[in-house]
């Protein structure tokens, strides 16, 4: 797989993880300290931005095993390998 391929799967194994982790309820739990006043405060837009940080969480948390695997040397593919990896492993902790 190029590199592109695989960061398109590593982005959707993270959107997927901002859908059904236990993390989402905690962040829209929050919804008061990080959702601007102007929005509404319905259930919609508040689940649908949680979605979205807990998404961006996991696609920044799953990379920084990457970032230090290609600062140790390894290739771009092996690096992004470790990205896929660690987006699958938080995947699993928050389905699990």
């Amino acid at each position: 797989m190029t590199p592109q391929n695989l960061f398109v799967a590593t982005v959707a194994l993270c959107l997927v993880n901002g859908l059904v982790s236990p993390m989402l309820a905690v962040v829209a739990h929050l919804h008061p300290v990080w959702m601007p006043e102007m929005l509404p405060t319905n259930p919609e837009t508040v689940f649908y931005g949680a979605s979205l940080m807990v998404s961006t969480a996991t696609l920044l948390l799953s990379a920084l095993p990457a970032a230090i695997a290609e600062r140790a040397g390894a290739s771009q593919g092996a690096a992004m390998w470790t990205w896929l990896a660690g987006a699958g492993a938080l995947l699993l902790l928050g389905v699990g």
